[in-house]
């Protein structure tokens, strides 16, 4: 999903990290899309490398007056796993805006949770941070409201579960109803360059599997972009119930990407998250990448990662260390 079509704070201050200006629009009919392709090597399974297609994204978008339609096709044939409805499209949904202050939006949308985005053109590294892999949906089926005035961006949602296009279904689930998840986001922009913004979601569906005992998680994200080629963000994470029964787990954030020159850029990005907060250890990785933008819509970059893992019912752990090299087209 493209930043600029994003609907909350973040994606107003980032701009495109690989520009996409060939995207097809005509009579109210937008359609983009991507494909992301690498080299990824990974010691820490010692089967993750070789040449990768990762993704092949196709976005369409029709809007008119007050009303907007939006699916995007996704695919990722280097990934394992059945082909299903449901990962297939990423998005889809309708919305009506009442106003700037509020859109009605029903169907499959983006999480509007977390600093890091899904889709590689929105990103400076290849690979995601524990807390975006490990602390926070990614997609969300139901409703939401959403919108803005002057520095306050919010939405709120009501939905299936996380990660999941069905109600629930499991043992235990009764007559309470199937829609028992809920959430939102509050973004405040005090200033031009900065955005912070307080998250929180709560359920008791975990893509698609029933638990007696709800979820909260709650994040925080923070963007400053006002000095010219540097984006900074942050990220705080805590969780009860998300990782297991009863368990509190948490994590953050740091990274910073500057543009060295139009052509050249580079990130670092230091991530921690711990699944038990309770048990000894937790995970921690530092990122290096260096970027390129060959032309207009073609990216590429080097990335190196440390991870550690330190958690002791972890079976992966000890120290690993990956390399990547991708190139990303979008239109």
């Amino acid at each position: 999903m493209k930043k600029t079509l994003n609907s909350y704070g973040i994606a107003l201050l980032m701009g495109a990290s690989i520009a996409a200006p060939n995207v097809y629009a005509d009579d109210g009919v937008t359609i983009g899309g991507f494909v992301d392709g690498a080299y990824y090597n990974d010691n820490k399974t010692g089967t993750s490398s070789g040449i990768t297609l990762d993704q092949v994204e196709l976005d369409v978008t029709y809007s008119k007056g007050k009303t907007e339609l939006r699916f995007d096709l996704n695919a990722t044939p280097s990934a394992a796993g059945t082909i299903t409805s449901d990962n297939l499209i990423e998005q889809g949904y309708m919305s009506y805006a009442f106003s700037d202050l509020a859109k009605f939006t029903l169907g499959k949308f983006n999480a509007p949770i977390g600093w890091e985005l899904l889709d590689a053109p929105d990103m400076y590294q290849y690979s995601h941070a524990l807390v975006f892999n490990l602390g926070l949906p990614t997609n969300l089926t139901g409703a939401m409201l959403s919108g803005g005035y002057e520095m306050i961006d919010y939405s709120i949602y009501a939905v299936n579960g996380t990660d999941t296009p069905f109600a629930n279904a499991g043992a235990g689930n009764g007559s309470k109803g199937a829609i028992r998840t809920f959430g939102g986001r509050l973004g405040v922009t005090p200033f031009e360059g900065f955005n912070l913004g307080g998250s929180f979601i709560t359920g008791d569906n975990i893509a698609g599997t029933y638990q007696p005992q709800k979820f909260k998680t709650f994040d925080i994200d923070i963007t400053y972009s006002g000095i010219e080629n540097l984006v900074l963000g942050g990220e705080f994470n805590d969780s009860k119930d998300w990782t297991g029964a009863s368990l509190k787990s948490g994590g953050m954030m740091f990274m910073g990407h500057y543009d060295m020159t139009e052509m050249f850029g580079a990130t670092l990005r230091y991530d921690m998250f711990d699944t038990d907060k309770v048990v000894a250890g937790k995970q921690t990785a530092y990122t290096v990448a260096l970027t390129s933008v060959l032309e207009e819509g073609m990216g590429a970059l080097i990335e190196y990662r440390s991870d550690r893992d330190t958690t002791a019912a972890t079976a992966t752990t000890g120290s690993f260390n990956s390399y990547a090299f991708e190139m990303t087209y979008s239109f």
